[in-house]
């Protein structure tokens, strides 16, 4: 935790995946989301955000990904299935348990 001097008020938020390839170095790609604590403005990311960061990812490594989620309420939404179904050619998703830090190496970051 870092303290910080200021009104209590915005969050930063990230979301993260840790990419692994045989040969190949590990990688992290993430992205951030501001709040700045004003009114209207989105607190938490969108599921646009979290497609954009699967594409990215993508294209960065030029190889297909397999992606493991966790019970997190983004991922449980249709949306997430449909984007899935669209990239099927090139994306694969395995739903993890509940919170299961043992399994999701991003936890520690």
């Amino acid at each position: 935790m870092a303290r910080v001097r200021g009104p209590n008020r915005g969050r930063v938020n990230i979301t993260g995946a840790v990419c692994y390839r045989a040969g190949h170095r590990s990688r992290f790609f993430f992205t951030l989301h501001i709040w700045h604590g004003s009114r209207g403005e989105p607190q938490a990311f969108s599921w646009r955000q979290y497609g954009d960061l699967i594409v990215m990812t993508h294209l960065q490594l030029g190889t297909p990904v397999v992606w493991c989620w966790d019970n997190l309420n983004v991922h449980l939404v249709p949306v997430p299935a449909a984007s899935a179904e669209e990239h099927k050619d090139w994306s694969q998703i395995f739903q993890m348990p509940s919170y299961a830090q043992e399994l999701n190496p991003v936890e520690g970051i």
